[in-house]
């Protein structure tokens, strides 16, 4: 954005936890730098909208999206729960609005299609936030693999998981009528996003959960790839798992602990020790290579995400993460669901594991 040009009027949908942990700090450290304005805040929960409403004191305070049409919004993000995503990122985009949606961008890939159509039928962007795209780790992994460092992928393992600590004010997240899903689209939206955004879409899909009539809490996951390697996602809810991702190659292996966006650990072959450590920016002097700025942590990251999205409203650049970018991973998230078997729970006695079945909707006979 040119230095003269006035600030992105942009309006927050949805004034959850995710907002205020992420969101808000984000737009204010944006709205300092005159990049951005927010004018409108929409949440129909008035103790929310007012809390926003103490940080961003110029924004029209709303309880739906109606009242936009009246606020001369250029971009909106919608951070509202996942089951309004559809149907408000097509009204907004149907009314010229340019959308960041949060994870998970759809419940299902046909309406993640109708959204994209959407915004081709308006000649608007449709950006999703998969912010772990920025995250400097994830680009890292990207590069090297795209470049061949560690010889062809042979496997892989991610886990990700603990106990639930979201600050939500509400039960929805375990109600199947109010979530779209459980841990398989609440975390699996960003791992599975990253899995194929760095290896590509798997060929055979097996997918096991715990949910017995209510949503997820656990689920496993294989995936075969047509050039003939394996790999395996674990997500909990409940459980503290060692959130990270291994990648083994034909010349070497890499591991990333995902608490950690600026590092990375890689050893190749013929190596006698790990590279472990932080990531930095390449040194810009030719004539002395080295080690130049520490590349961005998670917050820097959420921030380059929305700078992004600005840019390419305003500017015409490209956006990192688009619709058809996210689409991938939708639909890999509904593979898992068509293909869905009850995982293996071996304090069920024979009765138990029939009933367990039943309402799990497995019909394996597993």
């Amino acid at each position: 954005m040119s230095a003269t040009a006035s600030p992105t009027r942009v309006a927050l949908v949805g004034c959850g936890a995710v907002a205020w942990l992420y969101y808000s700090p984000a737009l204010r450290a944006l709205s300092a730098e005159g990049l951005l304005q927010v004018v409108a805040l929409v949440d129909p929960d008035a103790e929310s909208l007012h809390r926003f409403g103490s940080h961003f004191p110029q924004a029209r305070c709303l309880p739906d999206v109606s009242g936009l049409s009246d606020c001369a919004v250029e971009l909106a993000i919608v951070a509202s729960p996942p089951r309004f995503h559809a149907s408000q990122t097509i009204d907004l985009l149907g009314r010229g609005i340019s959308i960041l949606c949060e994870k998970p961008m759809a419940a299902t890939v046909a309406e993640a299609e109708s959204m994209i159509e959407a915004a081709d039928s308006a000649r608007r962007l449709l950006a999703v936030g998969l912010v772990r795209r920025f995250l400097p780790a994830a680009r890292a992994i990207k590069g090297i693999l795209a470049r061949g460092a560690l010889g062809d992928v042979e496997s892989f393992h991610f886990k990700e998981g603990g106990r639930f600590r979201w600050p939500t004010r509400s039960a929805n997240y375990f109600h199947p009528a109010a979530a779209i899903g459980g841990v398989l689209w609440d975390i699996g939206a960003h791992v599975l996003d990253l899995t194929v955004w760095w290896m590509g879409e798997p060929s055979e899909v097996r997918y096991a959960d715990d949910a017995m009539g209510g949503v997820d809490a656990n689920c496993r996951i294989e995936l075969e790839f047509s050039e003939g390697f394996r790999g395996v996602v674990r997500l909990s809810r409940d459980t503290d798992l060692p959130s990270r991702c291994f990648i083994q190659g034909s010349r070497g292996w890499l591991l990333w602990s995902i608490e950690e966006p600026d590092e990375l650990s890689l050893s190749l072959d013929g190596m006698a020790s790990v590279v472990s450590g932080r990531l930095y920016e390449a040194s810009d002097l030719p004539s002395m290579p080295g080690t130049g700025r520490r590349v961005m942590n998670f917050e820097q990251s959420f921030v380059a995400q929305i700078r992004n999205v600005v840019a390419s409203v305003r500017d015409g650049d490209r956006a990192f993460v688009t619709g058809l970018d996210a689409l991938p991973g939708v639909r890999l998230i509904e593979a898992c669901r068509r293909r869905r078997t009850l995982m293996p729970m071996g304090w069920l006695d024979e009765r138990e594991q029939v009933r367990a079945r039943a309402l799990s909707g497995d019909r394996s006979g597993r």
